[in-house]
């Protein structure tokens, strides 16, 4: 929906009251001793992670949670229809209980991987949340009107917030320990390159015309000096 604009606020709302749900049942899942109970359940033998693992993750969804009531609600202008809030609400659902289920069953000490997981998502965090209210806050100025933001962080890419966003999902799965939890990043990359970046592209080209082109020349695409 991009170019389409308005505050309807009941789709928002019901993204966050379902997003609100699957950090409830994370923190359950994680310290409240839900893993147990599933395991009991299902008649399992397996382990618990660590403390220090459990609240890690825990910790991201929240983080994450709190990151998207941002955007949803102070950063993104545009419309967003039920279709689009189902879809993020049920795919942030469907990590969140996939991480806590695979990463609170893994029983091997938090290590190298686990600390390079934090770090990456704390900078996925920050350039995505970063550059989005670097520009909310450029485009409240009256003199920047219908003009095309490429300072900040954006000055280093075109689309650093999606790249916030896989560097933050990459370092996410990296806290699980668990490999197969790598799959949630790439289908991500392969939305951002195959959908989201086109349609954007496409929208920001017919918006502002030769500016766009001329910022795609002389910036990076996705990743800051690379690509």
């Amino acid at each position: 929906m991009h170019g389409e604009y308005g505050r309807v606020v009941a789709p928002r709302f019901l993204m966050t009251v379902i997003h609100a749900a699957a950090v409830a049942a994370t923190g359950w899942l994680l310290l409240g001793g839900g893993l147990e109970i599933l395991w009991a359940h299902w008649g399992t033998g397996w382990s618990l992670a660590s403390p220090i693992r459990r609240w890690l993750l825990f910790s991201a969804a929240l983080i994450y949670f709190l990151r998207v009531l941002i955007t949803t609600f102070v950063t993104l202008k545009r419309k967003m229809g039920w279709g689009e809030a189902v879809l993020i609400a049920v795919w942030v659902l469907v990590i969140d209980l996939l991480f806590a289920l695979l990463g609170g069953a893994n029983p091997s000490a938090a290590g190298f991987v686990t600390a390079l997981g934090v770090v990456l998502y704390a900078v996925g965090s920050w350039l995505n949340t970063g550059s989005e209210l670097q520009r909310k806050w450029w485009k409240e100025r009256p003199e920047n009107a219908g003009r095309l933001f490429t300072g900040g962080l954006f000055r280093y890419a075109v689309h650093i917030n999606y790249f916030g966003d896989e560097l933050l999902f990459t370092g996410y799965a990296l806290i699980t320990g668990r490999g197969w939890t790598l799959l949630i990043p790439l289908l991500m990359l392969v939305g951002f390159f195959f959908f989201s970046i086109p349609e954007l592209d496409r929208h920001l080209r017919a918006h502002y015309g030769a500016d766009f082109d001329a910022y795609v020349r002389r910036s990076r695409r996705f990743v800051p000096f690379l690509y």
